[in-house]
């Protein structure tokens, strides 16, 4: 969907690239925690609303040329920058804006990044290459700016900074600890057969009336042959009657537990006695039951029991730190809770 936003018509080849910046890396901040993607993420807004002229940037006016005069103090000759000069590029570096370099190895990756999200970017195209990076050196530029003004000393950017920080090292040892950790076929074998309640297909009809005498007596006309569907239909109470009692399949795992344990207990083409529910009294009546086939749910199952079994490592190593971690907490501030 992001490729159908970013080919509008009134999209320019430069806001795609913003675009596709902001849409992707979106993503990319919850998955990775490289220092590139880290860089991408700054200055991004800012050096997108300069307009859409940097690939085909408009052509100036001469303008005339304006002579000096000896009061003229912005005619005086230019004075040699203070930045320390640090000599020619390296072969390997493709950009230096003041301190601050990018290497040829850095670069390509931020164009693979945005390959990725946008498939039809020309990440070979010189002029596409070089705008690219055009952005981000005028990114760098006003990344050391906000550096060298108060922004950088802010609490509010500080506490925003350490929160990222923290989050990405988290992210970065979560992904260390659960490397390798997944479900084996055995395991998930295992779980299919200890669970085939959980991969059963149903097919079933529920009758609820009011009272135990009705549903008694209903029971005895489908003891005696009378069609559940039919007598559903026209008896009984609950919001399926109009289908024949037919229970879909969405709401099956939302009826009442004491429901689900009559279902349970049935086989295809069976009847349950009459129960006492939460609204009423229930028959009901099971068309088919089959089994889903392992290899029909395997590779969900073996995904689901894989985050579990990740999740269990990163909680087992959360516990060992906390034995040989000192944690004081203030339960007073807690308003009297305890700790654990």
């Amino acid at each position: 969907k992001n490729k159908n936003l970013l080919t509008l018509p009134c999209i320019c080849q430069r806001q795609r690239v913003y675009l596709i910046m902001l849409f992707y890396l979106g993503d990319t901040m919850k998955q990775s925690t490289t220092r590139l993607t880290v860089f991408l993420t700054a200055g991004i807004f800012l050096t997108a609303l300069t307009g859409c002229d940097l690939f085909n940037p408009p052509k100036k006016a001469a303008s005339k040329p304006v002579e000096a005069t000896a009061s003229d103090t912005s005619a005086a000759p230019a004075t040699k920058t203070s930045m320390d000069d640090q000599g020619p590029l390296s072969g390997d570096v493709v950009a230096r804006v003041g301190n601050w370099k990018m290497t040829n190895d850095e670069f390509n990756q931020r164009l693979k990044l945005l390959k990725q999200g946008l498939p039809d970017f020309n990440d070979k195209d010189p002029k596409t290459r070089k705008a690219v990076l055009e952005e981000l050196i005028n990114q760098q530029i006003l990344v050391k700016d906000a550096e060298d003004s108060d922004i950088a000393s802010q609490q509010d950017i500080k506490d925003a900074i350490d929160d990222f920080r923290r989050t990405l090292l988290v992210q970065e040892l979560a992904q260390r600890l659960t490397k390798g950790v997944e479900a084996s076929d055995e395991d998930v074998s295992k779980y299919y057969s200890d669970n085939k309640t959980l991969f059963t297909r149903w097919k079933v009809r529920q009758i609820q009336v009011e009272d135990e005498a009705t549903a008694k007596n209903i029971l005895v006309q489908i003891l005696q042959g009378g069609d559940f569907a039919a007598i559903a239909k026209a008896q009984s109470k609950d919001k399926f009657a109009a289908e024949g009692g037919l229970i879909p399949d969405a709401a099956l795992a939302q009826l009442p537990g004491e429901v689900q344990k009559n279902i349970t207990a049935l086989e295809s083409n069976g009847t349950s006695a009459v129960f006492k529910g939460p609204q009423g009294f229930y028959i009901v009546h099971v068309d088919d039951k089959s089994a889903v086939p392992l290899s029909e749910v395997k590779e969900k199952l073996k995904a689901n029991l894989s985050l579990r079994k990740q999740q269990e490592a990163i909680i087992q190593h959360i516990a060992q730190l906390k034995e040989k971690t000192k944690i004081d907490i203030n339960n007073e501030l807690l308003g009297g809770a305890q700790a654990k």
